[in-house]
């Protein structure tokens, strides 16, 4: 498997991992997903929030150099379960069909934007493996809370995620 195929594998499991983990806070009383656990973002729901929106941020302002039109989905308000899938599905959606349609050689294209009036330049290879990381961090930030909650996380292992697409 190429780089540009783990990529989009990849891309795909914490895509499907990502549900799973919006399907047990949900079930969560609302609370318990609400509240602050002075985590890098205060409650799961949040959490959860900040890892779609980092999409958000990635794929439609900064790859489009648009970043003067962001408006953050974090902390505006407590975001239901058909509100959160709702922002989910739209940028879940735009991501697949956008890394999709990457060709290798687009990997090491230079994205420049400006942000907070400072030019950036970075490769595309780099941002794409950025918010893999990114989602991982996080879903291992929920997991560590969920543990201290006494609940057990939806963790899926990407070799089981994989065989499990291949039946």
């Amino acid at each position: 498997m190429n780089s540009l195929d783990l990529i989009k594998d990849l891309y795909k499991y914490n895509s499907d991992v990502r549900k799973k983990y919006i399907e047990r806070i949900f079930k969560l009383p609302a609370d318990e997903r609400y509240k602050d656990r002075g985590a890098s973002f205060p409650s799961l729901v949040d959490i959860l929030m900040h890892i779609v929106d980092a999409y958000r941020w990635w794929f439609l302002f900064a790859l489009n150099d648009k970043l003067s039109e962001y408006k953050s989905l974090r902390g505006k308000k407590l975001y239901t379960k058909e509100e959160l899938e709702d922002e989910e599905r739209k940028i879940d959606s735009y991501v697949a069909d956008f890394v999709s349609r990457l060709r290798e050689d687009e990997l090491d294209r230079d994205v420049k934007f400006e942000n907070r009036g400072e030019k950036v330049s970075i490769k595309m290879r780099h941002i794409l493996v950025h918010l893999i990381e990114e989602e991982l961090q996080h879903r291992g930030e929920l997991n560590a809370l969920l543990w201290q909650m006494n609940i057990e996380p939806p963790i899926t292992e990407y070799e089981d995620w994989k065989v499990s697409k291949s039946d």
